[in-house]
This record gives C-alpha cells, structure tokens and sequence, in this order.
C-alpha cells in the first residue's frame, strides 16, 4: 500500500464565487485605509506586540477572540523569512446574522497572504477571506471565517490551527497539535540524506537539498491545507504540494496525520523519502508523465529501504497472473486521488522505474526521468537514453513483470 501513499501535486481548488446575498462595500472605508490596518497586524504580530495587535482587532465577536489569539500566536512563533498579507478588490457586505452582530457596515474583503519559512528558496502564496467592521472610522479586523459560499481554496497550515515548528538548516518542519516538531525533523533529516546524491541529474541545480514539511492536526486540517474536498484524500499519506502559482512557488511535503498513524516508522521513512524526490526534482512543475513521476520517487524511496519493498507490487502482480501484463504504462488520469486502481497504477510506475534500473543502471534511469522532465516524449527520451524504442522498453517491461508474477 505504500505505493499508493503520494498524492502528485495539488487537488484543483474550488473556483470562487460570490454569494448571492453580497453586495459592493462600503465606498466609506477606502481600500488603502484598510490596508494600512492590516499592514500594522502584520507588523505588530511579527513584532510580538500584543497589545498593538489587540488594538486592531474587534471584541464583537466574542468568538473571534480565541481565533485572533491563534493567529498572533502563530505568526509571531513561526520562523518567518517573508509575510505580507494585501487586499484586493471585491469587498462584500456581510448579510443576515453576521451584520447584526457586527455592523450593519461590515464587510468581507479578499486578500493574497504571502509567507516564506526561514531558508526556503520561494515563499508560499494563498488567498484568504479577511472581515473587516468599523469602529469609530477606523477598520478592525473581525473575521477570518466568511469566505463566500463554494470558495474553498488551500490554506496555510498556521490557518487552520495551532502550530509549532523547527529548523535544522534548509530543513523545516511545521506541525499541528498533537505532533512532535522534534520527531518530523528528525525523519525529514533522513529523507534529504537518502535523496542526497540518488537524484543528481535530475535535480539538477533546482533543489537546495533540503525540505519543507507540514504535518496538520487532522485529516480535516490536512484537507483543509489542499484546499480539497472532504475525504477525497483519506486514504492517500502524503501530497508534495506547490503553494502557489505555477513555476514560482514553495514545494512543501503535507502529511495526512490520519495515514501516517497507522504506519510503522519504515513507511513513513519511505512516504518521506518519496516526497522528498518531488521537492528534488519539483515534479510539481513537471511535463513528465505520471508513471515516471511516481515511478521514480518510489523506486529512490524504495531502494534505499527494501525492507518496505516486500509485496509493493502485489496489486499489479496479481492483475498480471489474472489477465496478463499491462498494454501500456499507466496514464496519468490512473493516478488522481480516489481512482479504484490507484495501487495498481503506483506498482506500475515503480515496476517500470526499477526495470530501468535493474536492466541498464540507476544512472541510466535518472537519465531518462531527466530527458522526460525536460518536456522530451519517451519515443525519444528512450532511444537517447537507453539506447532502445519506446515499444521495446514496453515490451521488456511486460517480460519483466511476467517474470515476477512466475515468482
């Protein structure tokens, strides 16, 4: 099953839209006016200022006191290179009980939240729902929680809960409640050291050599950090996840704390060490195929602990006994979150990463994940690399895993 335990990438975040009942904010409260305050919770929290932070927020909700508190705590504990927090158009009154309690004025505004941990090489970037009431002409912060009615979109994992973190050079670690900042680290520590030197060319100059991990409270927080809906990642242990736009965002590992539970320590050193080889190679952002993608991050994770790869293929090897061996290598639909194959397509992938390898070299087989991240197909990516076609390559698979299924 731990072939089946990586999401590759980011679940498609829920479009925004409006609600119904919304309308235009008040043209009262220019927008630079609420960015100033907002710009001075940032500073303040940052700072440690707590009674600066207090100051721009709202007691109307007595509920949003604990929230406040949460959000202060975390900012000003979290080892933070980079945090800028700026409003966009498209404020919206607030409607029904929620403009009782605060203000017929208040509103809800859009912001992007950009952070970056210590040492790492891009910050994160995500766009939250931040509401405002007034208060003598001034703005206050009085909600983070009136996001419009379908806009679930990822969220920083500070977002959702309490957290702790720790740092060991480019290695950082940020944890929920329940979670051992300590332990994490150290566990990270060895995957970095097991992918260190395993992926050479085809990390080329693109990783630090170190990663970000985040290990939410919960299933729901881990859920929440994707921006996914619910339980469509229950079962999967881990998502190397580009927190931001395309091609400029940090890559972090997110651990689903539910999965990771049930593993014994050589699991999650291999779930982490198979993250650790997307973050490498930034497969977020690549055009290689999926099975490669997967393929190759299992077949890294997998070599260096072969106590865990004892019985990864049976899922496939079965399906081979049953009906044969594959057509062809798995395509990448086989690999969303939910697919009922999804173990099958992961044995598939990494049965074909380790044929390379054990037939031509390891070398041989970072080489051809490179020529495909590179944008290269495979008809040509095999014959350069391998020195044979794209069928035949198929076809001594095939041979390959029929010998396995013979035992």
């Amino acid at each position: 099953m731990l072939l089946a335990a990586c999401g590759h990438g980011a679940p498609a975040p829920a479009p925004s839209s409006p609600a119904a009942d919304a309308t235009a904010a008040p043209s009262s409260v220019p927008l630079a006016l609420a960015q100033s305050e907002v710009d001075e919770l940032v500073r303040s929290s940052r700072a440690g200022d707590r009674r600066a932070f207090d100051a721009g927020v709202s007691t109307r909700d007595p509920s949003f006191a604990d929230r406040a508190r949460l959000l202060f705590t975390n900012l000003s504990t979290l080892p933070l290179d980079e945090l800028t927090l700026r409003l966009q158009p498209g404020a919206q009154l607030l409607s029904g009980t929620r403009r009782q309690l605060l203000g017929a004025g208040a509103w809800r505004q859009p912001a992007v939240l950009v952070w970056r941990l210590t040492g790492e090489p891009a910050p994160a970037e995500h766009t939250v729902w931040l509401t405002f009431t007034t208060e003598g002409g001034r703005p206050l912060l009085a909600g983070t929680s009136d996001a419009p009615a379908g806009s679930a979109v990822p969220q920083p994992i500070w977002w959702t809960g309490p957290v702790t973190a720790a740092v060991d050079g480019s290695t950082t670690v940020v944890v929920g409640a329940g979670q051992s900042a300590r332990s994490w680290l150290r566990r990270s520590r060895t995957a970095v050291a097991t992918v260190s030197g395993a992926v050479t060319s085809a990390a080329d100059d693109r990783w630090s050599g170190g990663v970000t991990v985040e290990v939410p409270a919960s299933r729901r927080d881990f859920e929440a950090v994707l921006g996914a809906e619910e339980s469509t990642y229950a079962a999967i242990a881990a998502v190397t996840l580009a927190e931001g736009p395309a091609g400029s965002a940090a890559v972090r590992v997110v651990v689903n704390p539910d999965v990771s539970r049930t593993l014994a320590p050589v699991g999650i050193a291999v779930v982490l060490a198979h993250e650790t080889v997307h973050v490498a190679t930034r497969s977020v952002d690549s055009p290689a195929p999926t099975w490669a993608v997967e393929g190759f991050a299992d077949q890294v994770a997998l070599h260096a602990h072969p106590e865990a790869a004892a019985g990864a293929a049976e899922p496939l090897l079965r399906e081979v006994r049953r009906s044969g061996a594959p057509r062809r290598l798995p395509a990448d639909e086989r690999f969303r979150a939910g697919e009922p194959e999804l173990a099958v397509s992961y044995a598939a992938s990494w049965s074909a990463c380790r044929y390379v390898a054990e037939t031509y070299s390891p070398a041989a087989l970072q080489q051809l994940y490179t020529a495909l991240d590179a944008g290269r197909p495979l008809d040509e990516a095999a014959p350069d690399t391998l020195g044979i076609s794209s069928a035949a390559l198929t076809a001594g698979w095939q041979r390959y895993l029929r010998r396995l299924a013979r035992g």
